[in-house]
């Protein structure tokens, strides 16, 4: 990695809000931004409601559904469960700055009975812009690259 060259004379660099991941298909995987001025229950509340959200799309029957296909679909949930597939999960990310935040979600998480948390770390790409003094945008961008850390929070 090398560092980026200074801008030219009388320009400067003006930063792009960073990119955010496609929204997942799947109802089992959420994700949740978070930066230095989310607070940090508020982030607590969203990951859990979001958890908890899971959970019940995950064990609902379809209202119609005779009793032994309810009992059936019961019966799959605890097989699932109790193999550790198909729980629900929550993908909270943090970059920058928000890193001390994210590994104290981590931990709180992590202090919690029903989760299990898994702390990944990666570094991705984001787009600045070269201005001159007056604000005019120039024909150059460039890549700047940040760290970005990842936690997983699943029940159990």
């Amino acid at each position: 990695m090398h560092k980026l060259p200074r801008p030219p004379q009388g320009s400067r660099i003006q930063k792009r809000p960073l990119t955010r991941r496609q929204p997942p298909a799947s109802s089992k995987s959420r994700i949740v931004y978070v930066s230095t001025g989310t607070p940090f229950m508020s982030a607590v509340k969203r990951v859990r409601k979001q958890l908890d959200q899971g959970l019940r799309r995950q064990s609902a029957a379809p209202k119609n559904a005779s009793l032994q296909s309810r009992v059936e679909a019961l019966e799959r949930e605890q097989s699932s469960s109790a193999s550790g597939v198909g729980g629900v999960e929550v993908t909270v990310m943090g970059t920058g700055r928000a890193v001390e935040k994210m590994v104290r979600l981590a931990g709180w998480f992590e202090q919690q009975g029903d989760c299990t948390v898994q702390v990944r770390t990666k570094t991705v790409g984001t787009v600045d812009d070269v201005v001159d003094v007056e604000g005019e945008a120039e024909d150059e961008s460039r890549v700047r690259r940040m760290s970005c850390l990842e936690v997983v929070v699943q029940l159990k």
